[in-house]
């Protein structure tokens, strides 16, 4: 026969069980699902994108990652591909900040 516990051992023991499940429950209230930005890069040559490009004054990867809710690099990444087909040219740029221009 085991000996018998402690009042000490006891409260540890429920301190650890109501520990565990106040983590357990955390962790389903916590869960949310991640979106990685590269997923929704929209289509380089849909109209919808170059239709939108044409109403920004400025094209910048911030404007654009607002726009299309991506991550500035996935913007800036997009933005490089586009000026290398001739869809947009560079207008500006300072050490921070490029700033595009729809070709014309």
């Amino acid at each position: 026969m085991p000996a018998k516990r402690s009042m000490k051992q006891i409260e540890r023991q429920q301190r650890r069980k109501d520990k565990e499940e106040a983590q357990e429950k955390g962790k389903e209230k916590g869960k949310f699902e991640k979106t990685i930005g590269a997923l929704d890069i929209p289509e380089m040559s849909s109209e919808e994108l170059m239709e939108q490009l044409g109403k920004m004054k400025a094209i910048t990867p911030t404007g654009l990652a607002i726009h299309y809710n991506l991550k500035v690099s996935t913007a800036k990444k997009l933005l490089e591909d586009l000026r290398e087909q001739k869809v947009v040219t560079l207008a500006s740029r300072s050490r921070n900040l490029k700033v595009y221009a729809l070709a014309q």
